[in-house]
């Protein structure tokens, strides 16, 4: 019994095999096969995912290192943002904790009176500044919209050592593109840091050539 007429063993059936887990309980061998797999993607995708944002981050610091020679701290922010983040309608504001107050450092596709709007520091570029923490509208949807920011996609503070420098006013993103993205605020959050770190820098700079 459990031999054929010639004495070898019957072929397994299909589909049958089996392979212990741990506590000893089987689970069928194209089950295991697919576990394992779901988790080399897994963890591929992890490792694909912090290459990509390691990507972005090297070529971000590369300009802001670039900025401190030339000089154009708040041009380099703007391109990180135009090409890395996808919004060509940016504003950077200069901050005076001291006297609570804003002064338009540069700007790229946005019009004159809404930059007048923002300065005056009401809204979330106010909230950013005084509270020291980025602020994201599509996050907030129980705060009100001022007229001038139906279009604002965040405010970013840029802050050093406890200290805001600025604050960055980033409205709409480019058409492709419907909101932002994980790696887009992890970016953020380096420019926080170091895009304060490279503004301070370049006030600095121009303090040593000043009147």
């Amino acid at each position: 019994m459990g031999s054929t007429r010639n004495g070898s063993r019957p072929p397994a059936q299909a589909g049958s095999q089996t392979e212990p887990v741990k506590g000893g309980s089987l689970v069928p061998a194209g089950t295991e096969e697919l576990r394992v797999r779901v988790q080399q993607l897994s963890l591929r995708e992890q490792l694909e995912r912090h290459h990509f944002l390691l990507e972005r981050l090297n070529a971000a610091s590369a300009r802001l290192i670039e900025a401190l020679d030339h000089g154009d701290a708040c041009e380099a922010i703007g391109e990180i943002i135009a090409n890395l983040i996808g919004s060509e309608e940016v504003a950077i504001f200069h901050y005076f904790p001291l006297v609570r107050a804003f002064k338009l450092a540069w700007s790229s596709g946005v019009e004159n009176d809404i930059l007048r709007a923002f300065g005056s520091g009401a809204g979330f570029l106010g909230r950013a500044a005084h509270g020291q923490a980025s602020q994201f509208p599509e996050r907030q949807l129980n705060t009100p919209l001022l007229s001038y920011e139906k279009n604002l996609t965040a405010c970013i503070v840029l802050k050093s050592s406890n200290e805001v420098a600025g604050v960055i006013a980033i409205l709409g993103l480019l058409p492709q593109k419907s909101c932002l993205e994980w790696a887009d605020f992890e970016l953020l959050k380096f420019l926080e840091l170091y895009g304060a770190v490279a503004l301070k820098f370049q006030r600095l700079q121009q303090e040593r050539v000043g009147p």
